[in-house]
């Protein structure tokens, strides 16, 4: 009989491949079922366990079920809390834990949660020898992001100028997670000329490591699209916007953040070229997402009613 370790670092892999090709329904089916193999182990904190409760809720934050992945990251910072700090592969497991629930944190504008995670897992990695700049950085762009949202524009510079300088001249996944956040940030605080700049690169970087339907492409061209439809460029802009918002529509589930950003971000657009018709249709649609996954008292909800408000 295969040894149930390593039946679920298979299953795990296989999952992770999923992820990768934006097949996140095949991706969460086959790393439960590693989960269910891991604990076979009869260990209830054994690493396999953490491992696969650490994919799980990154995966259902992927496709924006907020509880799912709120559980799963709790349960993984339990066992990995019991963890040697003496081992590395262990201290990994603990930091990857904290983030994912920073992650699903932030998302819930739970800001000083979110950063006391980040900081703490940041912390343990840069006591360590075994991050990867892609690990480092995604950590460092999470915390810029709640910086970000809590209006510490500044601090969030300065993590993301931290985060360039470790990847250098970098074209990898590391690169492009860079690149978009400062996109992000330079759209927030009404840099669109260097702003435009950071979204092509980061999109032409998506582009090179995913096929043409991926969400992560679409994510980037929607971040692109938010820029041109500011800088006059209208026509480009809703070329783009309608070729993410198809491909979101394909690939994610009907009430996905992502989604809502979309729309929003659109209905901009459309409000811009004199459709207001439209641009309170995609609005009310943004708006319907988002007071699903992030309910009616939330910030990012009460911005949209009042966007809807103006196109109505």
């Amino acid at each position: 009989m295969l040894d149930p370790l390593a039946e679920a670092r298979r299953r795990l892999g296989l999952a992770g491949r999923f992820a990768d090709e934006g097949r996140f329904g095949d991706a969460i089916a086959v790393a439960e079922t590693a989960l269910s193999v891991a604990e076979q182990t009869r260990i209830p904190n054994h690493p396999a366990v953490a491992d696969s409760l650490i994919l799980l809720s990154r995966l259902h934050e992927a496709v924006s079920r907020y509880d799912k992945a709120e559980r799963y990251a709790k349960r993984s910072i339990v066992i990995t809390e019991e963890y040697s700090r003496l081992d590395e592969g262990l201290v990994r497991l603990r930091v990857a834990a904290l983030s994912c629930l920073a992650g699903v944190e932030r998302i819930r504008n739970r800001l000083g949660s979110a950063e006391v995670l980040y900081s703490s897992a940041l912390e343990l990695a840069e006591d360590g020898t075994w991050p990867t700049p892609t690990e480092q950085v995604n950590l460092m762009c999470g915390l810029a992001t709640v910086y970000q949202y809590g209006s510490r524009f500044a601090e969030a510079e300065r993590m993301l100028q931290q985060a360039v300088a470790l990847i250098g001249q970098g074209t990898g996944p590391a690169a492009a997670v860079v690149w978009h956040h400062l996109a992000m940030l330079d759209l927030v605080r009404g840099r669109f000329t260097s702003g435009e700049s950071y979204a092509a690169r980061a999109l032409g970087l998506r582009e090179r490591r995913f096929p043409p339907n991926h969400p992560a492409v679409a994510n980037d061209q929607v971040t692109l699209a938010s820029f041109l439809s500011r800088v006059g460029k209208l026509d480009a802009s809703e070329r783009l916007f309608r070729r993410a918002i198809s491909t979101l529509e394909r690939v994610l589930p009907e009430y996905h953040y992502d989604l809502a950003v979309a729309c929003a971000e659109f209905a901009m657009l459309m409000a811009a070229k004199g459709n207001m018709a439209a641009a309170g249709r995609l609005t009310q649609r943004a708006l319907n997402i988002r007071t699903q996954l992030l309910g009616r008292d939330h910030p990012e909800v009460q911005q949209t009613i009042d966007d809807l408000a103006q196109y109505s």
